[in-house]
């Protein structure tokens, strides 16, 4: 049994929440918006995980939430804190690897000139869920480049771009049955 002092701490009681340093800043401060954001997308993503099962699709899916913890390290850490240098954070490489994702994605799925309406099927509505969660994420992390002037979170929000793509042909491609 998992004692409650190891899941509630009563720190946030007062409507404070700590970074990743230990500084403490009101729970509605945007850096935790976007956390909560990126946080809400690695769970959207864990669902479309677990739909698709064994397809190769899901293997791409791990790793772009194992991209997102790394968004939400550089979120949650200020730039100038000597832990900052310390943590793993989103490289160009991740960028080229949801882009060849997406690339292959594209050879072999149709994409029409129409609007889509989400829920031609389970599994394409849950990823069209996770894709939306996922431009939500983007609009939090470009806020946070712009008002706080975090360029630090460029190559973030550029993944975070590709990939909301990416699940809008991946949606289509299940639509279509080429996943695989």
């Amino acid at each position: 049994m998992i004692e409650f002092n190891k899941v509630t701490t009563r720190g946030g009681d007062r409507g404070e929440s700590g970074l990743y340093n230990g500084e403490r800043r009101s729970k509605h401060d945007m850096l935790f918006e976007a956390l909560g954001d990126v946080d809400e997308l690695t769970a959207s993503l864990g669902v479309v995980r677990a739909e698709l099962g064994e397809l190769h699709a899901g293997d791409s899916i791990f790793e772009a939430q194992q991209v997102l913890f790394k968004i939400g390290a550089q979120v949650a850490t200020p730039s100038g804190d000597p832990l900052y240098k310390k943590i793993r954070k989103v490289e160009p490489s991740d960028i080229e690897t949801i882009e060849l994702h997406l690339k292959r994605l594209l050879d072999r799925t149709e994409i029409g000139r129409q609007f889509i309406t989400p829920g031609e099927q389970r599994r394409s509505a849950l990823i069209d869920v996770a894709r939306t969660v996922c431009r939500r994420a983007e609009r939090s992390i470009v806020r946070c480049v712009r008002e706080r002037r975090m360029s630090n979170l460029a190559e973030s929000q550029n993944y975070l771009n590709r990939l909301s793509d990416y699940l809008f042909v991946l949606a289509r491609a299940s639509e279509q049955e080429k996943l695989s």
